[in-house]
């Protein structure tokens, strides 16, 4: 028996014939489309079920009338009296508008038209009549604050005011959940860029909606009167006060000048101009002073750096002063007398001695006088500092003195700057007093109604038509998120670049789904006899050449089959490449070793074995190879059978006479086809793998997950099993196929155009 046992390890030995393709990272654009015409179904449901929502939303709602008025703000000029007003005419703008429909809005106007048209006691707007907002409503006000917290809304709708708990209300609750009413089916809003402020007013009344915009707008207007005659009666009292204030003030004023002149007489002090030109020399003497300091910084600052990074030597040349020019001098003789004695005399002599004595005397001296010379020059900078100081204290007691003759001269002008403000100020409010006397007998509103509220003849909402389109949009929208989440979330192997890119092993061969009708196992025959070419026999060609030339010189005996799941479509895939082989002149045998299902015998229409006629048998001695084995079910195809016993069938696997049962099988046949349950939880399956030759590993299209492939690879190789590649099953493809030669026959006279049945194989 030729098996290549492998070294346990997840996708260790067999490359896949090409480089997989790299992992994608997301849907593209054709993979897009085909997720979203899977599951159309799911996109379709969620329109039913919006626009089933919608339908039901619109059942109940009630119909809602809108009337309008619209006021004007006016921006022309009247001019009655020749005075300005108190409250002056609105000078309109964005801002202003915004502020006016503020207003509109505002608790208390709409009080008053609450009160004034007794909407107490109105059906629609009676507190007993208010519920709280539906879920439809709730959601739209937090949309609406989300959209007003992020700028793209005016304002927030107003909450519903809380109730007590047992549900009885006062008579100021009452009132106030009736204006939140109002408030709430109350729309205002500037038309476009006019000055024209709308009110808008819904209710299920439409004379009542009339009414109530009407009287917002009257109650608005009304107001503005008031608010002017009030203004004004309480400015007149005002300035009366203040002129018998500012009388006083002013001759307080008038006196505080008159008492500064008498004492700035009597303490002079000082000369402005002489303490100027004071200032600009000392100013002149400190710059001189700064660069002094300054100049003696840099030299202080450059001779240490020399001392700290070239040494005493370079230091020395760049200070160059007296006393250590006379060093240098004297350093220079001694280095002469010493290489005239080192010429005759040794270094131990006294005469030379006395000379390394005297330049060492010379270098700590010189030394000491390099120090010395940096000693002087920060003092040098210190007297520059001490210098710029004094200078520094001259110019602010300099400036000091200026500050005190400036202040003098600047209160005495600022005495005299209040006592005349003081008395224009009582002047201005004398003439005040006077005009404001004369507006209490005109007065004007700014804003004047140019359009009013009529009762509307048909509901403004709900619109119907609108909503069912928004509800059928948004529900195809949802649809598709919720396909493409689906989509994305899914797993599941669907072609043969991904589970090439998963296994890192070659795809053996694609076997399409088939849309056929027929009784078991006669739809694979068609398709393998067919006069038409067909892929699905195509691709068990080509697992067959596979099989055949891969090992070399020498094909497999033993071929072993297992899917990833069950439904993988293993046995049908094992019958499909028997018969393929068998067409080639093969000698090959099927051995059915799915204990725990079995399924050869459906397939190949041969019935389950009894007695001495199945696997059973064989293992308890019983029966031989050949009274088990179905020999020339069809030509050069035989097949063993095996009872269903799931209990049984890891035990029954692993006996050795199972082992010599597949030796002799493979001793007696060209090619032994092994079909086994799946690879994942199986202990039978592991057993099976390291008795084959070959794995082939059967993997059923959209049904089973990336995990679960790459497990039962890890199995099968773990349990010393040669994984040669996968086969793809129930690929995505459309298969056509030629009507079965038996009818051609029938009806030798026409011409049999290809047909497809929709059907899905075993």
């Amino acid at each position: 028996m030729n098996r290549q046992r492998a070294t346990p390890g997840p996708f260790s030995r067999r490359a896949a014939p090409y480089p997989p393709p790299p992992e994608p990272e997301g849907l593209e654009l054709t993979e897009l489309f085909r997720a979203l015409r899977r599951r159309k179904w799911m996109i379709l449901g969620c329109i039913l079920v919006s626009g089933l929502i919608a339908m039901a939303v619109l059942k109940n709602a009630r119909p809602q009338y809108f009337s309008t008025v619209e006021v004007l703000l006016n921006t022309r000029e009247e001019r009655v009296v020749g005075v300005e007003q108190v409250i002056s005419a609105l000078d309109v703008s964005n801002s202003i508008v915004a502020g006016e429909i503020a207003v509109v809005q505002s608790n208390l106007l709409l009080g008053q038209v609450v009160d004034e048209l007794d909407l107490m006691h109105h059906p629609e707007f009676a507190p007993e009549a208010i519920a709280s907002p539906g879920l439809l409503s709730r959601m739209g006000d937090r949309v609406a604050a989300v959209l007003s917290a992020i700028g793209l809304r005016a304002a927030a709708p107003e909450p519903m005011p809380d109730t007590p708990e047992s549900g009885r209300l006062s008579e100021e609750d009452a009132r106030n959940l009736v204006i939140w009413k109002v408030r709430r089916n109350l729309t205002v809003f500037q038309s476009g860029i006019s000055y024209v402020i709308t009110i808008s007013m819904r209710a299920e009344d439409p004379k009542a909606a009339a009414d109530i915009a009407n009287a917002i707008a009257d109650k608005y207007i009304g107001d503005q009167l008031e608010a002017k005659l009030v203004a004004t009666r309480r400015v007149v009292d005002w300035l009366d006060r203040r002129l018998i204030e500012l009388e006083t003030q002013l001759r307080n004023a008038e006196d505080a000048v008159v008492d500064f002149m008498a004492k700035q007489v009597r303490e002079e002090g000082g000369d402005e101009q002489g303490v100027s030109q004071q200032l600009t020399q000392m100013n002149n003497a400190v710059v001189v002073a700064r660069s002094d300091r300054a100049a003696a910084a840099s030299r202080l600052a450059y001779i240490r750096e020399v001392l700290d990074t070239k040494g005493a030597e370079d230091a020395a040349a760049i200070l160059s002063t007296t006393r250590l020019t006379n060093l240098d001098t004297e350093l220079a003789e001694l280095e002469r007398q010493r290489a005239q004695l080192a010429s005759r005399l040794g270094p131990q002599h006294p005469d030379m001695r006395a000379v390394q004595m005297a330049l060492q005397d010379v270098l700590r001296d010189r030394a000491a006088a390099i120090r010395a010379a940096v000693d002087e020059l920060a003092a040098a900078e210190a007297e520059a500092k001490g210098r710029e100081a004094a200078i520094l204290a001259d110019i602010a007691t300099a400036q000091q003195l200026q500050v005190e003759l400036l202040r003098s001269r600047v209160r005495l002008s600022q005495l005299e700057r209040s006592a005349g403000a003081m008395r224009q100020v009582y002047e201005s409010f004398l003439a005040r007093f006077q005009e404001t006397a004369q507006q209490l007998e005109f007065q004007r509103a700014d804003a004047r109604v140019i359009s009013a509220a009529q009762p509307s003849l048909s509901p403004a909402r709900p619109r119907k038509k609108l909503v069912m389109a928004v509800a059928l949009v948004l529900g195809a929208m949802l649809g598709i998120a919720a396909a493409l989440i689906s989509a994305a979330m899914d797993r599941r192997i669907r072609s043969a670049a991904e589970l090439t890119r998963i296994t890192r092993l070659p795809v053996l061969a694609t076997l399409p789904r088939l849309r056929l009708r027929g009784p078991a196992g006669s739809w694979q025959t068609r398709h393998l006899r067919g006069a038409a070419a067909s892929s699905y026999a195509e691709g068990l060609r080509l697992l067959r050449f596979s099989l055949m030339k891969n090992a070399g010189a020498e094909p497999p005996r033993i071929v072993l089959l297992t899917g990833a799941d069950w439904g993988a479509g293993t046995s049908t895939t094992v019958v499909g490449l028997a018969r393929v082989m068998a067409d080639v002149g093969l000698n090959v045998v099927v051995l059915d070793a799915n204990l725990r299902r079995p399924g050869l015998a459906g397939l190949l229409g041969t019935g389950t074995g009894t007695g001495n006629a199945c696997i059973e048998s064989y293992l308890a001695g019983t029966a031989t190879v050949s009274d088990i084995t179905r020999a020339q079910v069809e030509p050069g195809l035989s097949v063993i059978h095996a009872p269903r016993n799931p209990a049984m069938a890891a035990d029954l696997i692993s006996s050795p006479a199972f082992e010599a049962l597949i030796r002799e099988l493979a001793q007696r046949h060209d090619v032994v086809l092994i079909d086994a349950p799946p690879a994942t939880g199986m202990a039978d399956t592991a057993t099976l793998a390291g008795l084959a030759d070959l794995v082939v590993l059967v993997v059923r299209s959209r049904s089973v997950d990336e995990a679960r492939v790459v497990d039962a690879i890890n199995t099968l190789e773990g349990a010393g099993g040669d994984v040669l590649g996968t086969v793809l099953s129930h690929a995505e493809e459309r298969v056509r196929v030629q009507a079965p030669r038996r009818l051609m026959l029938k009806q030798p006279a026409r011409e049999t155009a290809p047909v497809t049945e929709p059907a899905t194989h075993a």
